[in-house]
């Protein structure tokens, strides 16, 4: 798990379950059973906004042209650049 999820252990988490409700609405809170996080509890709104995100890629004819024009206008981080070796 990422360093900034905060990790309880199911048993701490069974016994005070209203606690870590409360924590998980504005914050994820990753469940660990048997020296592993197997869960992460976060709210439904953040949920609802991750299930948003992921998505198959659309297809170019798929974008608007607003999204074409910011692609094309973009200015490329100059670490982009160093990505250039491991296309050679």
């Amino acid at each position: 798990m990422s360093s900034s999820i905060e990790t309880f252990r199911s048993s701490e988490v069974s016994k005070r379950f209203g606690f870590f409700y409360d924590e998980a609405m504005t914050h994820p809170i990753a469940v660990e059973r048997n020296g592993a996080a197997r869960v992460v509890m976060l709210s439904a709104a953040e949920f609802e906004r991750l299930s948003r995100l992921d998505h198959v890629a659309l297809a170019p004819e798929e974008l608007s042209n607003e999204a074409i024009n910011a692609i094309r206008n973009a200015d490329p981080v100059a670490e982009s650049y160093d990505a250039n070796k491991f296309l050679d």
